[in-house]
């Protein structure tokens, strides 16, 4: 049911990035449940995320790379992937090791080459690009990633191709974070030049926001472990076990939306009360537009 000038989307991707999980239940700088907030972020995507096509991981699934760590981050996000019937889609993050990753989330490939894969969802075609360099935590690629990125991008589907990757190809706002950015952004852009690139999603930064890269509209998750905090005094940096959101991209086919979700458990009133969100669905569209839109004199 269409309610106004756009119709349903034509496909949804429930984006998440940096859950940061450690094995047997450990605590991040001993302070922070990176389990229990995924677990609890799984929750709210079964309903935030109900018609979601797909669902994105951008990175830093692990904070120590542990295989166990990726293990529960598959015990807590397949189950929701299923009821929901989306694909899971993982992208590699500085703090993830590929052996690890590849055996524990069951990867195809060798152990330390780059993961990088394509998932077809409808008409829609996902690349995650591999953007970790084993040893370092900025980000970058390879002439033969490269090489294979151009070659999985060069026939577009009808919706075009998203692209996940881990280090986001834009200024930083932490100057700080900026030894970390991803540093191949010109064989990027020449190779992204040839394609039908519709967005590219990533994580890292740990902070909600968005840009544009070769023209291509560039999305930031927050992350579900903790939020930096580019509201506290500087020189330092700032991590706060609050404000954890994921976000829900819409892809249509002449556009790109995306909202911000919170990820944890919060109180909430009822802002549109269900019973008069129900009336609603049952007007004509101008009756729709009468009762919704027309202000009261």
């Amino acid at each position: 049911m269409s309610y106004g000038i756009h119709p349903a989307p034509s496909a949804v991707i429930a984006h998440l990035s940096d859950p940061h999980l450690l094995a047997g239940g450990a605590l991040l700088a001993d302070l922070v449940d990176t389990e229990a907030h995924l677990r609890a972020t799984a929750e709210r995507l079964r309903v935030a995320a109900a018609d979601a096509d797909a669902i994105v991981v951008s990175g830093d699934i692990a904070d120590r790379g542990e295989a166990a760590a990726y293990e529960l981050a598959r015990e807590i996000l397949e189950p929701v992937a299923e009821a929901i019937g989306a694909p899971l889609v993982w992208a590699a993050g500085n703090h993830d090791e590929r052996p690890q990753m590849r055996a524990a989330l069951g990867m195809a490939g060798a152990p330390l080459d780059p993961i990088d894969t394509v998932a077809q969802v409808g008409e829609l075609r996902i690349v995650s690009l591999d953007t970790s360099l084993p040893g370092w935590h900025h980000g970058g690629f390879d002439a033969g990633q490269a090489e294979w990125l151009a070659a999985a991008i060069a026939e577009p589907p009808a919706l075009g191709t998203v692209i996940v990757m881990h280090h986001p190809p834009l200024p930083y706002r932490s100057s700080l974070m900026r030894l970390l950015e991803f540093r191949d952004e010109a064989r990027l852009a020449e190779v992204l030049g040839a394609g039908d690139v519709r967005a590219i999603l990533s994580g890292h930064l740990h902070i909600n926001g968005s840009g544009t890269f070769a023209e291509i509209p560039v999305v930031l998750a927050g992350a579900t472990s903790y939020a930096d905090d580019l509201g506290a005094p500087p020189p330092a940096m700032h991590g706060i076990d609050a404000t954890q959101s994921f976000n829900l991209v819409e892809i249509y086919p002449g556009a790109v939306a995306h909202s911000v979700v919170p990820a944890l458990p919060h109180e909430s009133r009822e802002t549109l009360p269900a019973h008069i969100v129900e009336q609603v669905a049952q007007l004509s569209p101008d009756e729709r537009m009468e009762r919704f839109s027309r202000k009261p004199l």
